[in-house]
């Protein structure tokens, strides 16, 4: 779920993007490019003018739109330097935690989950009411996702045992942690094999698919991050269905027909289960809370990984299966 939804962004101003040569740039495929080369330039203008202006009378309302531009779209190794800075000249400053986000996720892109952690945990001791439980809840749900993603399932456990340890009389953080060190324990253990009823009403049971390496996917039509992810499984498919993969969908959409009509459109080659009429609950015996999310089952029905998102994707099952010639 991008942390970038429930955080303060600004408007969009279109404009003909102009080369340093004075070239006119190439014209843009379409809304959302002409929004990234707006965003890129805005980013720069602003972090061009805090270093020139440290002392501005603006400089917070310039961080905090700084720094909301890079949550978006995640852009945390660029603007790092900026959140050091901010941190380091304003300890207590109003834009504070969203210059933690930053530095929290700047470290987990590196690779370094060890420091993200520390950092995550100092950003935490400054929240705790009432409040800042939706912000800590979606930020951590992004910090844990992150970790995930890069197999760091000890660092994911961490994160969501520090979010129900500093919110102890929320009841819905709570539950909400339990939920998530629940699903992160299922790393290691055998996968559910439950008997279910594929979109075409086929009884398919998921035990069958031992063998081979199997990633369930649970996603909606309504999801944006999850249709996102599909180029990248439509292209692992390719690579490495022949060599032994598997792609399971379970779609949480509303109605099957939803499915099936996206399905066919798309052209989704992988078997697809409708949940609520799969005829057993595939999110309750995978313990999904929040989507997308996909699960990576071994030739021996075990866990493996979670979350396999972006370039992690290829490049985790590039190392464990052979792509076939």
């Amino acid at each position: 779920m991008a942390l970038g939804r429930t955080l303060l962004t600004l408007g969009m101003i279109a404009g003909a993007a102009v080369g340093a040569a004075g070239q006119t740039a190439p014209a843009p495929a379409g809304v959302a490019e002409i929004q990234g080369r707006h965003d890129r330039a805005l980013v720069r203008e602003l972090s061009e003018y805090l270093i020139r202006n440290p002392e501005a009378d603006d400089r917070d309302q310039a961080y905090a739109a700084l720094f909301n531009k890079a949550i978006e779209h995640d852009w945390f190794a660029e603007t790092e330097d900026a959140a050091k800075r901010y941190l380091k000249d304003e300890p207590d400053g109003p834009v504070k935690a969203l210059a933690q986000i930053i530095s929290v996720m700047a470290r987990a892109q590196a690779g370094q989950f060890d420091e993200a952690l520390a950092r995550y945990k100092e950003l935490m001791l400054g929240l705790g009411s009432s409040d800042q439980e939706e912000f800590a809840a979606s930020f951590t749900e992004t910090f844990a996702a992150s970790a995930g993603t890069a197999g760091e399932v000890e660092v994911a456990r961490r994160i969501y045992e520090t979010l129900g340890e500093r919110f102890t009389d929320s009841a819905e953080i709570r539950d909400k942690a339990t939920r998530e060190l629940a699903r992160l324990d299922r790393v290691g253990k055998p996968a559910p094999s439950l008997e279910v009823l594929d979109v075409a009403g086929k009884s398919m049971r998921l035990g069958s698919l031992r063998g081979k390496y199997v990633l369930v996917d649970f996603w909606a039509t309504w999801c944006a991050p999850c249709i996102a992810e599909l180029p990248r499984q439509q292209e692992a498919y390719r690579k490495y269905h022949d060599a032994g993969l598997e792609i399971v969908g379970v779609s949480l959409d509303e109605t099957r027909s939803a499915v099936v009509d996206f399905v066919k459109v798309r052209k989704l080659p992988w078997i697809q289960f409708h949940n609520g009429t799969a005829g057993a609950d595939l999110v309750e015996a995978f313990g999904v809370s929040s989507i997308p999310a996909n699960y990576l089952i071994d030739p021996e029905g075990t866990v493996v990984r979670l979350d396999l998102r972006g370039s992690t994707l290829d490049s985790v099952l590039s190392k464990l299966i052979k792509k076939a010639p």
